[in-house]
């Protein structure tokens, strides 16, 4: 398993994100969740275990919150996997 933090950016206002929404994606397990809402944007920072390299990751993730309004971008842990 690796270990990437994931920023997960709602700049539209666009609706709450559901952390178990992320079931849909399989085998990312959320670790930590950290959420901070604005006035007119929310943004979610997580720490998640998931096997595929972060390049990857990054697209699934694009994919599930790009319907959503949201974006996405990913940093992996150095020295977690």
């Amino acid at each position: 398993m690796r270990r990437s933090v994931a920023i997960v950016l709602d700049s539209k206002g666009t609706g709450e994100l559901e952390l178990g929404a992320l079931a849909a994606l399989g085998n990312v397990q959320i670790v930590r969740a950290e959420v901070v809402r604005g006035q007119h944007a929310t943004c979610v920072a997580l720490t998640v275990d998931h096997p595929e390299p972060p390049d990857q990751l990054r697209r699934r993730l694009g994919d599930w919150a790009g319907p959503r309004g949201w974006s996405v971008t990913i940093a992996p842990v150095v020295g977690a996997d």
